[in-house]
């Protein structure tokens, strides 16, 4: 009998303790209130006992819906949040219960007694991992898929250690429940049925034991019959899942699955330095070497659970990496795994570092290593706090709900805003679940998607009433229509825009050909850091033939915005009333103090930099804005290090370009030779500055002397893994991300000296971010690594 055996209390009652901490550490950092996107539709799916977007997630639902009735804590959306903290705790109590039973199973009675710390270690490091505490503090599928296989895993150990058929049952029941819940639960099934034939090969001739496994299973796969029963009358979602057809099209999520093994073959090396670096998000390199001496003393002490857990790894790292669409989300699932070897791996070092079992000097050497290892989890949960890991202050759905509901609830202006999912969610959840519907006299809610895109949307409803964005749409300019920035809305308006009225209004002409009628500045005062948003009003009697852009100084900083994805004056038309939003991004090193806003013209085509403004002199003094201190700024050093400096958001911190045998690194001056046919291979070093806005696409272009691109590649970060923004910002100030490319040139490339640029724009706008230079000014959109010879 092992010590564990020996405390039956004690195994209860510290998972319960941790259980309960865990939950609290992710309550108390939880998203008040909804969140833009899919976490809006699991808060309001199961309060109305609908049906979500493929594979459709019965099981949540009828665990949300649970436990939105039982569960008093504030509003549903709230409510629901709190329903991950809780699934997120119980999947580090079972990677404490794993890491115990395998540690009870296969320790000697004189290390055993460190089980508690190996045990704890694991726990704490999963609960500390960021993309785990992120999918932890909002309502979301992902954390339960991941709590899914834990408990397979939990219920697959304990059948192997205590030989009771009972465990396998009960795995056999969630198995079905996860083949319920979402198809990549089901990846790791390879994985359990080696181990169970692996511990015990004759189960194929137990037909009684098999006929209960089955049993279970098909209970558990019995929440699948909701969509049949609910399907005809779900007030969301679809409504033909009583055919075959509808059914398992929507449970297999048959529209998504052009987004699996997206990578080949060529591509596994640059896979493989993406796992390596998200794996450094979530785990310290002390944490990282625990898991390699972890999975080698599995495989050494208990070769048949080392089958379990590194098979499941390893099969989900294959498919999880080459896939292009939830990587983190499903990455959970693995990193799981990791955690319980990290804990393994304190193990492995207990007995290394043991010689002698009856020395207490050794007993006590080997209590102080194990309690500095428990450091680790906590310095790591205390980096991600300083980070901004916490939604509890995280209100931006709720701030567009509350502009919605001010600019058109009560006015009867019948006006058509149109949507995308990420916009429309948090509305539902306040109509469904709270009441608040909009009325279709004030406001009529259209959802825009690939079946019904933007410009098809507008036309379709030009005549209904004024028309609303919810953010810059340049297919909708593209198509012949003005943007008019109001509020965080934008009105769609048919040519010519005569009928303005800025907050501000001016007078000025730019150098007799502009007119520049006047502007809006939603706010004077501003942090370092931030940025200062500013709204012009233009106007030109007669066309222009050339580009003029605006530019603006605050004090030192200057911004030279430039002419990527706005309305140029070449397509102005003559009389009309032109209004741009621009943003100015105040220097992380502006000293707290009062500046000047100060606004100037150029004419870019023409290189004049400084046109004469009708007041006198190159620019006109707007306001006096106010500027703060940095709320979090990076280090002086690591804006320096930086290759560049993009919008204060995001530091291109290295750059490593090789083709052949031929490498160049950084800037560099001496082209890099290629072959024309062959890739060129590219990796880049991120670290974000502050929480990124929005989502941003990542261009990699090879230039001619011209400045077209004749090769490219534009993609999410690390191939589609790590999205900059997805509902919420996902990299925290200070990570440091390694993202590799592969840029196949063109066979027939004509040979030569081409450019490598490389930078970032926004996916929905288009919008490149400007790079921001030491000064706080702003040096153009893209940033020149250095010549590539063609050969």
């Amino acid at each position: 009998m092992t010590s564990s055996d020996r405390r039956p209390l004690s195994n209860i009652l510290v998972p319960a303790l941790l259980f309960v901490a865990v939950f609290t550490l992710y309550a108390a950092t939880a998203a008040p209130a909804t969140l833009f996107g899919d976490p809006s539709e699991y808060q309001f799916i199961p309060a109305i006992a609908g049906i979500a977007h493929p594979p459709g997630y019965t099981f949540y639902t009828l665990l949300a819906k649970l436990w939105q009735t039982l569960a008093p804590f504030g509003a549903i959306a709230f409510r629901t949040n709190l329903l991950a903290a809780a699934v997120g705790a119980w999947t580090v109590i079972a990677v404490y219960l794993i890491t115990s039973d395998l540690s009870a199973s296969h320790l000697t009675f004189d290390v055993s007694r460190f089980t508690f710390y190996a045990s704890l270690l694991a726990a704490l490091c999963l609960a500390a991992a960021p993309d785990f505490w992120q999918h932890s503090i909002h309502a979301n599928a992902h954390i339960v898929s991941a709590a899914l296989a834990a408990t397979h895993m939990w219920l697959l150990i304990r059948w192997r250690r205590t030989d009771n058929d009972c465990w396998l049952a009960v795995f056999a029941l969630t198995l079905g429940l996860a083949a319920a819940h979402h198809p990549v639960t089901l990846i790791g099934v390879p994985a359990y049925g080696l181990f169970v034939l692996t511990a015990r090969p004759r189960i194929l001739r137990q037909w009684r034991t098999l006929l209960l496994l089955l049993g279970c299973l098909l209970l558990g796969l019995s929440p699948l019959l909701y969509y049949p029963l609910r399907s005809p009358s779900a007030p969301f979602g679809p409504t033909d899942m009583r055919t075959w057809e509808g059914f398992w099209g929507h449970i297999t999520a048959r529209g998504l699955r052009v987004n699996l093994f997206h990578f080949g073959l060529a591509d596994q090396l640059d896979r493989a330095l993406v796992f390596w670096s998200l794996l450094r998000l979530q785990f310290p390199l002390p944490v990282i070497i625990l898991i390699a001496a972890g999975l080698i003393w599995l495989v050494y002490r208990a070769p048949k659970s080392a089958i379990l857990i590194c098979s499941f790894i390893l099969i989900h790292l294959l498919f999880t990496l080459n896939t292009v669409q939830d990587v983190m989300a499903y990455l959970l699932l693995p990193f799981v795994a990791l955690s319980i070897a990290a804990g393994l791996g304190a193990l492995a070092i207990a007995e290394l570092e043991l010689p002698n079992p009856k020395s207490p000097i050794a007993h006590c050497a080997l209590f102080i290593v194990h309690c500095s290892l428990l450091i680790l989890p906590f310095y790591q949960a205390t980096l991600n706090l300083t980070r901004g890991i916490s939604l509890r202050d995280f209100t931006v759905a709720e701030e567009y709900v509350t502009a919605v509901y001010e600019r058109f609830a009560g006015r009867g202006e019948g006006a058509v805003l149109l949507s995308d999912w990420e916009h429309l969610t948090p509305l539902w959840v306040h109509a469904y679940t709270q009441g608040e519907t909009l009325d279709k006299d004030d406001v009529q809610l259209v959802y825009v998607s690939t079946a019904n895109p933007w410009v098809e949307s507008v036309w379709a409803h030009i005549e209904q009433g004024d028309i609303y964005l919810p953010d810059y749409r340049p297919a909708v300019r593209d198509a012949g229509f003005r943007l008019l920035p109001e509020g965080p809305f934008y009105r769609v308006i048919a040519p010519p825009l005569t009928d303005t009225a800025p907050t501000h209004s001016l007078d000025v002409w730019a150098d007799g050909r502009v007119h520049i009628l006047g502007y809006d500045l939603p706010a004077d005062t501003v942090q370092a850091g931030e940025h200062l948003e500013l709204i012009l009003y233009q106007s030109a009697p007669q066309p222009l033939d050339g580009i003029w852009m605006p530019y603006a100084q605050l004090g030192p900083a200057q911004a030279r915005w430039t002419t990527d994805s706005r309305l140029l004056t070449t397509q102005w038309l003559p009389g009309e009333v032109v209004a741009e939003r621009y943003e100015l991004p105040i220097p992380f090193t502006l000293p707290p103090g009062e500046y000047p806003l100060r606004l100037g013209y150029a004419d870019l085509s023409g290189g004049r930099e400084e046109l004469e403004l009708s007041t006198g002199g190159a620019t006109l003094e707007l306001e006096t804005v106010t500027v703060l201190p940095p709320a979090n700024a990076p280090s002086a050093k690591i804006l320096e290090q930086a290759l560049a400096n993009l919008d204060n958001q995001i530091a291109l911190m290295g750059a490593r370009a090789r083709a052949g045998w031929q490498t160049r690194a950084g800037f560099w001056e001496e082209p890099l030779p290629v072959q024309a046919g062959r890739p060129l291979h590219l990796t880049l070093t991120w670290r974000a500055l502050a929480s990124p806005r929005s989502s941003y696409t990542i261009f990699v272009h090879l230039i001619d002397g011209a400045g077209r691109p004749v090769a490219g590649h534009d993609y999410t970060p690390l191939g589609g893994a790590c999205p900059t923004y997805l509902w919420f910002p996902k990299w925290l100030p200070g990570q440091t991300l390694q993202d590799p490319y592969r840029l196949p040139l063109p066979s027939d490339l004509p040979p030569g000296d081409y450019q490598l640029e490389v930078g970032m724009y926004g996916m929905t706008s288009l919008r490149r971010l400007p790079v921001v230079d030491l000064g706080g000014s702003l040096a153009g959109d893209r940033v020149i690594l250095g010549p590539v010879r063609v050969e």
